[in-house]
């Protein structure tokens, strides 16, 4: 077993608990759906053959990237054998940030991350130190020292164009395209509106079956309706008790 593998295998079985459950890794890129039409994504089918490659998704629980996806590929080759050299890191996801410039659709070393310019075989550099340095980009951007210069410096403007691109919309003098929706925080959303939706249905379930009486209120359909409800299930038997 090469030394990839082995610390690709140790990342896949840390990296709920290395990340606090903000980054998910696959050897194939199963994450962000690609569509043609799209410059969300990047392509990543550009790699050599003899690169070894897996993918990390990083989901940011909070902070200016909160609820949003974004995928990295990590890549090592024999010409740049891991550990003696730093993995070529490329982010896939369109982004607005200092620190990661995919505005080219530069597919190559686009993420300026402090882990790879201190990289030293001699010092076991892992994997997991790349993800703690992808997760620290996504807290604390360095605008300071930026990788792209039409990433606007100023606080509140920058975190309102972050905002921007994750939700969808233009970005004055970043590029041409408008940003879509991002994946990730698309999902967040869906997710978010279906846990609403069934905290409410639960809660009209809840008022339905207290009423006094309530299987001579309604017809057999919406009884029946009632009683096979699962969140309301355990409420339905404990009136039904009382009842009779």
């Amino acid at each position: 077993m090469t030394r990839f593998e082995k610390d690709f295998r140790h990342l896949s079985r840390q990296i709920d608990s290395l990340s606090n459950g903000q980054a998910r890794v696959s050897i194939t890129n199963i994450f962000e759906p690609v569509t043609s039409s799209s410059k969300t994504s990047i392509s990543s089918d550009d790699s050599d053959e003899s690169s070894q490659t897996f993918f990390i998704e990083i989901t940011p629980n909070d902070g200016p990237y909160a609820h949003a996806s974004f995928v990295f590929r990590i890549e090592a080759s024999s010409d740049n054998p891991y550990p003696d050299c730093a993995p070529i890191i490329s982010c896939l996801t369109r982004i607005y940030h200092p620190n990661i410039d995919t505005t080219y659709q530069n597919t190559h070393n686009n993420v300026c991350v402090s882990t790879l310019n201190e990289w030293d075989s001699s010092m076991n550099h892992s994997f997991d130190d790349i993800l703690q340095g992808l997760l620290f980009l996504f807290y604390s951007p360095n605008v300071d020292d930026p990788l792209t210069s039409n990433v606007t410096c100023e606080d509140k403007e920058f975190a309102k164009n972050v905002r921007i691109s994750i939700e969808g919309g233009s970005i004055e003098d970043f590029d041409y395209d408008s940003f879509e929706m991002n994946y990730g925080y698309k999902r967040y959303l869906n997710e978010k509106q279906t846990d609403q939706e069934s905290k409410i249905d639960d809660h009209l379930v809840d008022l339905l079956i207290r009423q006094t009486n309530f299987k001579k209120i309604f017809n057999a359909d919406t009884l029946e309706f009632l009683m096979n409800e699962s969140t309301a299930s355990s409420t339905f038997h404990s009136v039904r008790h009382k009842n009779s």
